[in-house]
């Protein structure tokens, strides 16, 4: 289970993509439908690597009064209630490595981030611990 905040580091790419929540994550099409490549990863705040499914992150399921009856004609366990209820279905749409990054090549992929990103002094960025450097992700990409 991904801890949040989270960072997007693509493969081949100096980008850190910073990611405040699941529900900021799901709520962006540029993030949730995108197709990933193989090499991508999600980084949480406690330096988990995770992989992105293949699947949409997010699927709408409809039940409606017109569904109900015909499920409740098949199976005779369901209600005939009139319910309309929209749901969401998550989906996996991170798959856990059961890796992790260290605190300090993950200071290294900052580093490369922040000149990506013209940030002053990037070589005296340092850090202890994966929040901290998910907070200089956050504090680089909002200048």
């Amino acid at each position: 289970m991904v801890k949040w905040p989270a960072v997007i580091k693509y493969q081949g790419e100096d980008e850190l993509i910073y990611i405040e929540s699941l529900a900021e994550w799901q709520s962006d099409p540029d993030l949730c439908e995108s197709s990933y490549e193989v090499e991508d990863r999600l980084i949480d705040a406690s330096g988990a690597l995770f992989s992105f499914s293949s699947q949409r992150s997010i699927a709408k399921l409809v039940i409606t009064k017109s569904a109900i009856a015909k499920l409740s004609i098949t199976q005779k366990s369901i209600t005939k209630a009139p319910i309309t209820k929209t749901s969401e279905m998550q989906p996996e749409a991170f798959v856990d490595l059961d890796e992790s990054i260290g605190v300090i090549e993950f200071v290294e992929l900052v580093r490369k981030h922040a000149v990506l990103e013209n940030y002053c002094c990037s070589a005296k960025l340092n850090a202890r611990t994966h929040q901290q450097v998910i907070a200089m992700v956050k504090e680089i990409n909002s200048i």
